[in-house]
C-alpha cells in the first residue's frame, strides 16, 4: 500500500488503483429494505451534515455581513475540529457530507464518523456541456478525479463519493450549448446523427418539429446553425432522447474515472437538484452504487410529494441518498431574512425541528431510502452569501452557539427503532375521500399551497407508471376539490422568441361522472385557462428555474348530477396531466366514498 499525507502536492504516476486492507463501506438489499453496511459489518441509516467547514477566515471576514469563523471561537484548528465532531457524535449525526473541512477534521482524535466528500467532476470540466468526446475534456475529467482521490481513498472512513452538486441537466441548454459547438464536436456529430436517424434523413419532416435558424438543409446544418422547438410538435420528445444520450456519457466517464483510482468507495450519484429528468435517472442507474437527489420538502411542515422518490427509484432499481434537505425559521439569532429563495420556512425553531423530525421520520420509514444529509452545519451570514442565499440552515448560529430546539431533534431521534419496524402502507383516497379544511385555497404560495389539506387520506394513486405529479381530493357539501402538485419543467430557451406558446404549455383534464370534461393549460409562470370559465382554481408555476406545478380547483356538485354532497355518496373520477410539450403523462381513474 502506498501512503499520501494531506499535503502531498504529487501523486505517484501510476493510475492503477493499488491494493488496499481497508475494508469498505457498502450497500445491503435484504426483503426488510436497503441499508449502508459499515466495514464492520453493521447496517446503518446515514445521518450527515454539509459544510462542516470552519467558516471565514480572519482576511476573508466581513463585519459589516458577519459569518460563522471558528477562528473567533476556538483556539486552533484542531480544537474546532474536535469540538465539532463531538458535538456531531454527541447530536447522533453518523457521517459528514458535502463541502466540509476533510482534511482538518481527519487530523482530529474524535474522527469516527462516514465521510462523502462532493468532487465535482463533471462541473469542473464542463460536462456535459462541453464536449464530452473530446480527449481534452476526459483527460482533464481524469486529472480533477486523480487529484481529489487519492488524498482521500486510504481512509477507513471513506463511505463514498458524490460526483457533482445540482448538475445543470437543463434540457434546452444543453440542446442549444452542444449546436453552438464546433461541426468536429463528437458531441454534435452525435446529436445530428440522433436527427437524420429520427427523421429518416427527411428535412421536411424535421420541419414538422423544429423551426431552424442558419440552416436551410442537412448540409448547412451540419456546419452549424440552431433548432428551436415548433410549437405543437413532437420536438421535445428527441430532445430528451439526446438528453439520456449525454446522460449516459456523462455517468460511464465518471464512473470509469472513479474506479481508476478508487475500486472500494462507493458511488453516490451526482445530487439532483430537488427535480429530475426520467431520462437523466434511466441513464444513470448502470454507473453508480445509489442514487442521490437533494430534497426541497414540497411544504413548510416537512412533508413532500409521494412521487418524486418514489419514481426516481422506480426508474433506476437503486437505493437513494438525500444528499440535501433543510428548513429554516424566521425567529434566529444570525439575523437571516430568508428570503432570496424558495425554501421552507417556518416562524419558530420549535416548529422547524418539529418538521426536520417530521422529514427525517418519513425518509427513516422508507426502505430505499439509505440515509441523509441535514444543510448546513452553520447558518449563512447574516445579509447572504456571494449569491444572496441568506437563509437559517445552521444546526449552528453564526457565533457558534447550537439551536437547541434543532440539535436536540436530531440526537433523540431513533432512526434504528424505525428502520427495525416493517414499513406501513400510506393511507390514500382509496379508503374514502376526507373532508376539506376550511379554504381549500387558503395561503395560495410556494411550500403552502395544499398544506391544510389530509394529503394522506386524500392522496390519489396514479393509474399510470413513473409519475411526476401527485393528485389530492377532498370535499364540502358544495364541492370536490382537487390538488395537483406536478413537475413541469419548461424552460423558455426552448424557443426561438423564449415565449412558450399555449399550445406547449402543461395541460390538466379532469372528468367526472359522464359530465364534459374540464381542460385546464398550466405552467410556464402564466395564468391557468380553463375551458370552463366558472370553475373556480388557484396556480403556481414558473419557467427554468421554478419547475413545480401547483393547481387547486373545485368542481361544484352540479357536475356530478348532485344539488349537494353527503357522507357516503360515491364519486367517479377520472385525470390525466401531460407536462410541458405532452413530454410526460400522469392518469388517475377511480371511484371514491366521501367519507366523514
Amino acid at each position: 500500500m502506498v501512503a499520501f499525507s494531506l499535503v502531498a502536492q504529487e501523486p505517484p504516476p501510476t493510475s492503477t488503483p493499488v491494493s488496499r486492507p481497508n475494508p469498505a463501506y457498502s450497500i445491503r438489499h435484504t426483503d426488510g429494505g436497503w441499508s449502508f453496511v459499515s466495514p464492520g459489518g453493521d447496517p446503518f441509516f446515514s445521518v450527515g451534515v454539509c459544510v462542516v467547514t470552519q467558516g471565514a477566515s480572519p482576511s476573508a471576514f466581513d463585519p459589516e455581513n458577519p459569518g460563522y469563523a471558528a477562528w473567533q471561537h476556538h483556539p486552533t484548528t484542531n480544537a474546532w475540529a474536535d469540538a465539532t465532531l463531538a458535538r456531531l457524535k454527541s447530536w447522533k449525526f453518523t457521517t459528514v457530507g458535502g463541502w466540509s473541512d476533510f482534511a482538518t477534521l481527519r487530523n482530529s482524535t474524535q474522527q469516527t464518523l462516514a465521510l462523502t466528500p462532493v468532487l465535482h467532476l463533471g462541473s469542473t470540466v464542463g460536462a456535459p456541456w462541453w464536449d464530452m468526446w473530446d480527449p481534452a475534456i476526459v483527460a482533464r475529467m481524469d486529472d480533477v478525479a486523480r487529484a481529489q482521490i487519492l488524498p482521500l481513498r486510504d481512509d477507513p472512513r471513506l463511505l463514498g463519493y458524490y460526483t457533482d452538486n445540482e448538475l445543470g441537466w437543463w434540457n434546452a441548454t444543453l440542446w442549444k450549448m452542444t449546436l453552438e459547438q464546433a461541426p468536429t464536436s463528437g458531441q454534435r456529430r452525435r446529436l445530428l446523427r440522433l436527427l437524420r436517424d429520427t427523421y429518416q434523413e427527411n428535412w421536411s419532416r424535421l420541419l414538422a418539429d423544429f423551426e431552424p435558424e442558419k440552416a436551410d438543409s442537412w448540409v448547412t446544418l451540419e456546419q452549424g446553425g440552431m433548432l428551436y422547438l415548433k410549437s405543437g410538435g413532437g420536438g421535445l420528445k428527441v430532445m430528451r432522447r439526446f438528453l439520456g444520450v449525454l446522460a449516459e456519457r456523462y455517468y460511464q466517464l465518471v464512473h470509469d474515472v472513479v474506479r481508476k483510482y478508487d475500486s472500494r468507495a462507493l458511488i453516490l450519484g451526482d445530487r439532483y437538484q430537488s427535480f429530475y429528468y426520467p431520462e437523466v435517472a434511466q441513464a444513470a442507474a448502470p454507473w453508480v452504487d445509489a442514487i442521490s437527489s437533494n430534497l426541497n420538502a414540497s411544504w413548510n411542515d416537512g412533508t413532500y410529494v409521494r412521487w418524486h422518490l418514489d419514481t426516481l427509484h422506480q426508474l433506476t432499481g437503486k437505493p437513494i441518498v438525500v444528499s440535501e434537505f433543510y428548513l429554516a425559521a424566521r425567529d434566529n439569532r444570525s439575523g437571516n431574512r430568508n428570503n432570496q429563495g424558495v425554501f421552507p420556512v417556518v416562524a419558530t425553531q420549535s416548529e422547524r425541528a418539529t418538521a426536520l423530525r417530521r422529514t427525517l421520520d418519513s425518509l427513516a420509514r422508507t426502505r430505499y431510502v439509505l440515509g441523509a444529509d441535514w444543510f448546513q452545519f452553520f447558518d449563512e451570514p447574516r445579509h447572504g452569501r456571494d449569491d444572496g442565499e441568506n437563509f437559517n440552515f445552521g444546526l449552528v448560529d453564526i457565533v457558534d452557539r447550537p439551536y437547541e430546539e434543532v440539535t436536540g431533534a436530531f440526537a433523540s431521534f431513533d432512526t434504528n427503532g424505525l428502520r427495525a419496524h416493517p414499513a406501513t402502507p400510506r393511507l390514500d383516497a382509496s379508503r374514502g375521500v376526507p373532508p376539506a379544511p376550511p379554504d381549500p385555497f387558503a395561503d395560495f404560495l410556494p411550500t403552502r399551497a395544499l398544506k391544510n389539506w389530509d394529503r394522506e387520506r386524500g392522496f390519489v394513486k396514479p393509474s399510470s407508471l413513473l409519475p411526476i405529479a401527485d393528485l389530492y381530493v377532498c370535499w364540502t357539501p358544495s364541492a370536490v376539490y382537487l390538488g395537483l402538485y406536478a413537475q413541469d419543467v419548461t424552460e423558455d430557451a426552448f424557443y426561438r422568441d423564449r415565449s412558450v406558446p399555449k399550445s406547449d404549455r402543461a395541460q390538466w383534464l379532469i372528468q367526472v361522472g359522464e359530465s364534459q370534461p374540464v381542460r385546464l393549460r398550466l405552467g410556464a409562470g402564466r395564468d391557468p385557462i380553463p375551458s370552463d370559465p366558472s370553475v373556480r382554481l388557484e396556480h403556481i408555476s414558473g419557467v427554468n428555474l421554478t419547475v413545480r406545478s401547483i393547481t387547486a380547483l373545485a368542481m361544484p356538485a352540479e357536475r356530478f348530477g348532485k344539488m349537494s354532497f353527503k357522507p357516503g355518496d360515491t364519486i367517479r373520477l377520472r385525470s390525466q396531466f401531460l407536462s410541458h410539450g405532452q413530454s410526460y403523462r400522469v392518469d388517475w381513474d377511480g371511484e371514491f366514498t366521501l367519507r366523514e
